[in-house]
């Protein structure tokens, strides 16, 4: 009798499920008949992506969403500064880095806002190897790590002053122990 009333109770849990699920699929927020889709999008981003260019003038990729759909807390903490722009979308940039070795470093590196990233080289001596670069500016600071296919990392502290480039870095390694230099360079 209890087994009869265990199966009876969940037959009508399911199909109260079923007509749940049937009703809700009736109101479908993506039905374009309604349009319910595209004006929750219009009202989110305020027409934005409907308005403006995914791209600035230099070709630059520019974010859709400006912080609207943020907390205020969360919006008010984005910098103010303007952010630093490199003179073209690509750029040259030479660095030598000194410590007991002198190391030059060639990259094409690209910008977008405040990131930096590219690829290029490290020489030391005639050796040569493949490196990757990835950073951030701030103003005239700019942080930027290199690392080599032999997985050492560059780490630069660096102060931009119109196109040159200067400060110290750390140097980790999975074969030394970690070590100090100086950087210094420009940006072509």
């Amino acid at each position: 009798m209890a087994r009869n009333i265990e199966i009876k109770f969940l037959a009508g849990m399911l199909m109260l499920i079923f007509l749940a699920a049937i009703a809700v699929a009736e109101e479908d927020p993506l039905d374009s008949s309604g349009d319910h889709a595209m004006q929750d999008i219009k009202n989110t981003m305020s027409g934005e992506i409907f308005s403006q260019s995914p791209q600035d003038q230099l070709g630059n990729a520019t974010p859709v969403i400006t912080g609207k759909n943020l907390p205020t807390s969360i919006a008010s903490l984005q910098s103010t500064q303007p952010k630093a722009r490199l003179v073209s979308p690509t750029s040259t940039w030479s660095l030598k880095l000194m410590d007991t070795l002198d190391r030059a470093v060639s990259l094409q590196m690209y910008q977008s806002n405040d990131a930096v990233f590219g690829k290029g080289t490290i020489a030391i001596g005639i050796n040569t190897q493949s490196v990757m670069a990835t950073g951030t500016i701030t103003g005239n600071k700019l942080n930027l790590d290199i690392i080599s296919d032999d997985l050492t990392l560059f780490r630069l502290s660096l102060t931009m002053n119109g196109k040159s480039i200067s400060g110290d870095y750390h140097g980790y390694s999975v074969s030394y122990v970690p070590w100090k230099g100086i950087a210094m360079g420009k940006i072509n």
